[in-house]
């Protein structure tokens, strides 16, 4: 009987940030890597991002002469965290890591970035920045890609347009006279098959690990590890609907997302209602239940990426389109009791939106709601055109009362509400909750409008702003160099976790609009940087 129908150094399961800089950098120091996707398309959630990156005293920012170095990051992580949320070895590790990684990419793939003008959002917190932290793609040929140029996944948000082109433009509110304005350069694009944002990175990251001699296979789903004397050994992978033994001589990766599209796991770990998704329907929680199965402690299960989103058909399914539909001067967002709880403008309203009851677990807000009236159309025209994929999902009254009695909501209390929001409107202060506070801060992002105006002209409007998941961020707990850890705290050997999959020492709370993707793909280079010394501590590489 054959023990194994394969043989690698490295076993990725996963396709997208995280998994792909672990595989370039493992492939780069002489590994031999196989990569499995199990959809039939590469670039997980990484690839339907908007391409935002966060890393703290990256080679872009010293080349343009801005200061900044990688303890006043740290020091700023550690003000913002939330209470209890205390990971500092972890945020040493992948801060340490980010700017070597860009390096990597830089030298190793095909990727050109570009700074924006997006600063930290907690301002006024030890550490922050203006400006420096925050970079993105530009475009790239999908026929970099060369062969797989097709099988990196496409998004929800149109791929022709950069990251860089979302902020300094106004395509949310003017998207057809936006986009006449950019027509001569999109053309270009057009001819040359580029994409920008998650997808660009992608292609670039899938041609760097085509040159550095990475196997790439789709169809191919991670089913169970292979564990020898307490050693993740490889895993069973299924291809093509054939199961096959791998085996991993160094280590395996688990990076197959997160768990949002599994029904049984958002039930158990998540609050209730979720509006949508914005990941691949194949992120149903493979690697976590993989790892649980071979001894892994998993935690942060109720962590994720929460944004706004609305409908928009991907795959012949409803996805949720990331688009900040709540940010209009005449519009709020109230919860079930018909009260606002946050500033709407503020870069974490998602984990507000999700914050439980400490004593009975249940969510405090939700449903939720954006309130607005006639003139909110006009200005979101997005939201106008997808509505009608989901019925009811937006619905309209004469009066704020008969609205709220629409919605199941107070009728009084939301009266009360709007008409202290107009109060403010007329003031131009937020006694509540100081929103527009930080637009000074902010002025490079049109998707989003500084201002205060009343919500009084009929019809009334009401839009569900329940949590919509661009991806859990909860899975196997790890230690700072990537390695997966039991319950007692001890290291299950030949098995790391990165991105989506693991328990993330970045959870809901954002600390910069990027820091999804920048800590996912420093988590996967320093995975890779372990597994390279393990390699040559054992000799499967020279030392």
């Amino acid at each position: 009987m054959t023990l194994y129908n394969d043989e690698v150094d490295v076993l990725i399961l996963g396709s997208g940030c995280a998994a792909l800089v672990a595989a370039l950098h493992a492939a780069g120091a002489g590994l031999k890597v196989l990569v499995c996707e199990k959809t039939s398309k590469f670039g997980g959630t990484s690839a339907m991002s908007a391409g935002g990156i966060w890393i703290a005293a990256n080679p872009l920012a010293r080349k343009a002469g801005i200061d900044d170095d990688l303890d006043e990051a740290f020091a700023y992580m550690c003000a913002v965290a939330p209470e209890g949320w205390n990971f500092p070895q972890h945020w040493r590790a992948l801060l340490d890591a980010g700017p070597r990684m860009l390096d990597l990419l830089q030298s190793r793939t095909p990727l050109r970035f570009k700074l924006t003008g997006e600063p930290d959002p907690y301002a006024d917190a030890p550490g922050a920045k203006v400006k420096g932290r925050m970079l993105s793609v530009l475009p790239i040929s999908r026929l970099a890609a060369r062969g797989n140029a097709f099988r990196v996944r496409g998004s929800t948000l149109p791929e022709i347009f950069t990251y860089h082109e979302l902020l300094e433009t106004d395509l949310y509110h003017k998207p057809v006279s936006t986009t006449l304005r950019l027509l001569p350069r999109l053309a270009g694009r057009m001819i040359s098959l580029s994409a920008g944002k998650g997808t660009a990175l992608m292609i670039g990251l899938i041609r760097g690990c085509q040159d550095a001699g990475v196997r790439l296979q789709t169809r191919a789903a991670g089913t169970e590890l292979i564990v020898v004397d307490g050693r993740v050994t490889g895993a069973v992978v299924n291809h093509c609907g054939k199961p096959q033994r791998i085996r991993a001589r160094v280590a395996t990766l688990i990076a197959t997302g997160g768990f949002e599209w599994s029904a049984d796991m958002m039930r158990r770990h998540f609050v209730s209602p979720v509006q949508f998704f914005g990941s691949p329907d194949g992120n149903t929680g493979d690697g976590q239940r993989m790892a649980q199965a071979a001894g892994a402690e998993l935690a942060a299960m109720d962590q994720a990426n929460v944004t706004a989103a609305i409908p928009r058909r991907y795959e012949g399914m409803v996805h949720g389109m990331p688009v900040p539909y709540h940010a209009e001067e005449n519009a709020i967002v109230v919860n079930r009791h018909g009260q606002r709880f946050w500033d709407e403008l503020h870069v974490n309203l998602g984990e507000a939106l999700i914050e439980r009851d400490p004593q009975t677990g249940e969510p405090l807000h939700l449903p939720a709601f954006v309130i607005t009236d006639a003139r909110y159309p006009k200005k979101a025209p997005l939201v106008r055109f997808f509505a009608r994929l989901v019925p009811g999902w937006l619905v309209k009254a004469p009066t704020i009362p008969d609205l709220a009695r629409k919605i199941g909501i107070d009728p009084d209390a939301l009266n009360r509400t709007v008409e202290r929001f107009n109060g403010f409107a007329a003031t131009g202060v937020d006694e509540d909750f100081e929103r527009g506070k930080t637009r000074a801060h902010q002025k490079a992002d049109k998707r989003k409008r500084a201002g205060l105006e009343p919500i009084a002209k009929p019809p009334f409007i009401a839009i569900r702003f329940n949590p919509s998941i661009m991806s859990t961020k909860g899975g196997p707990r790890t230690d700072p160099q990537g390695r997966v850890l039991r319950p007692d705290g001890t290291v299950i050997e030949g098995l790391y976790a990165a991105g989506a999959s693991m328990a993330n020492p970045i959870g809901t709370r954002g600390v910069g609009a990027g820091t999804t993707l920048g800590p996912f793909m420093s988590w996967g280079y320093l995975c890779a940087d372990d597994m390279i010394r393990q390699a040559r501590k054992s000799g499967i590489l020279p030392s």
